[in-house]
């Protein structure tokens, strides 16, 4: 019986090791491309290591034989992708296998000290005045700059995070040095005060479309200006919606990320996560992710830990 080999590059989006157990269920394709095919289990503990080579998968002589492979391993969504296997030679996976984690498994995150963070958000943690528009705010009220940053917890941490370096990317026209003090903190969404300039900017940027701002809420002794934008990615979207001081010029923006309609990604359809009825920062950080997954230049600087 003919036989080849396989070897697959494992890792999660950060291009790290996994570090658990991988299992992997080998099933050949239905029809005549599976001809030859005989289902296989493999499980293996991948430690440090990202690559994984699988040895002697029985396949159809000359044409070869074609697999599916389905991967899963603790704390990750499955992962899925077609493969020909040809006899007597190591095969290249079609996919480099780069799990998307399961929210709910992460306990907490490594991120980095306040000294560590770029100058423009210690500036806004440092000159915050935060308030509280509902319960949930008050933890955060009268707190400013470390102390501030230390109280956010890892999924408000994770969201400010986030938006941060979406906000300073180009695909956000880098707009992350005109918002200001930080005035309310939450996992799905941050307001702030923003430089008067703002609208102005996002309104003539190709980056930006307009987007409609009545399900979007002012903070207390705001209203509405009735103007928000998104940029135009198809994922992981920057969305500003600006709000106005009453009785004065003043400005404010409430600024969240939308992972949109979800990716096609190792033949898993990944829709809007939700966590307490609200988008889950870790998975939009898994979005940005892939949105540059080559230089990794939408990393907000942060792991799990499980």
């Amino acid at each position: 019986m003919a036989q080849g080999d396989l070897t697959i590059r494992i890792t999660d989006l950060v291009g790290a090791p996994v570090g658990t157990r991988v299992d992997i269920d080998i099933v050949p394709f239905s029809g005549d491309l599976g001809a030859g095919g005989e289902r296989m289990k493999v499980s293996v503990d991948l430690g440090s290591s990202t690559e994984l080579t699988i040895r002697g998968i029985t396949c159809r002589g000359g044409v070869g034989t074609m697999y599916r492979f389905i991967l899963t391993a603790q704390h990750f969504r499955p992962y899925s992708f077609f493969q020909l296997i040809r006899e007597r030679i190591v095969n290249t996976a079609a996919d480099d296998v780069e799990f998307w984690v399961k929210p709910g498994h992460v306990r907490n995150i490594r991120a980095p000290q306040f000294d560590g963070l770029p100058v423009h958000l210690r500036a806004i943690l440092s000159s915050a005045q935060m308030v509280a528009d509902k319960p949930e705010d008050r933890d955060l009220v009268g707190s400013s700059a470390g102390e501030l940053y230390g109280k956010l917890g890892p999924l408000r941490k994770a969201c400010l995070l986030n938006i941060a370096k979406k906000a300073s990317h180009v695909t956000a026209d880098n707009c992350f040095p005109l918002i200001g003090p930080l005035l309310v903190c939450r996992q799905d969404r941050f307001f702030a005060m923003v430089d008067s300039s703002m609208p102005g900017r996002l309104r003539s940027s190709p980056s930006y479309k307009s987007a409609p701002a009545a399900l979007h809420n002012a903070l207390k002794g705001f209203e509405m200006t009735g103007e928000g934008f998104k940029t135009r990615d198809p994922h992981a979207n920057l969305n500003v919606t600006f709000q106005r001081r009453w009785g004065t010029e003043e400005l404010a923006a409430d600024i969240d990320l939308d992972e949109s309609s979800g990716i096609e990604h190792g033949f898993e359809v990944i829709r809007n996560a939700l966590f307490n009825k609200r988008t889950n920062p870790y998975l939009i950080r898994e979005f940005m992710l892939m949105a540059e997954p080559v230089e990794h230049t939408l990393d907000p600087g942060y792991r799990f830990v499980f």
